[in-house]
């Protein structure tokens, strides 16, 4: 086969926030792999193309992250998807 398609893989939410689940966040943050978030309480001007840091992730899947120094958090279903740094 000559044909080869080279791509990121990246795992995507859907719309109901459903796919990704905190096992993923946990196998993410040991791989250091980023995140990128729709919506990061406490810093309200976040981009949702500019990757997060992961730092902790609690039962109820609330996601401790930082955001260019700054230490925010993201509901588990405002996570968009996962991947490594481009």
């Amino acid at each position: 086969m000559k044909w080869i398609k080279l791509f990121e893989e990246f795992k995507q939410n859907n719309g109901e926030g459903d796919l990704i689940t905190q096992e993923d966040i946990i196998k993410a943050k040991e791989s250091g792999e980023k995140i990128y978030a729709t919506i990061i309480k406490d810093i309200p001007e976040n981009d949702p193309e500019e990757p997060l840091s992961l730092l902790d992730i609690d039962e109820d899947g609330l996601i401790t992250v930082d955001y260019k120094g700054e230490t925010g958090y993201v509901e588990l279903k405002d996570v968009k998807r996962i991947g490594k740094q481009k």
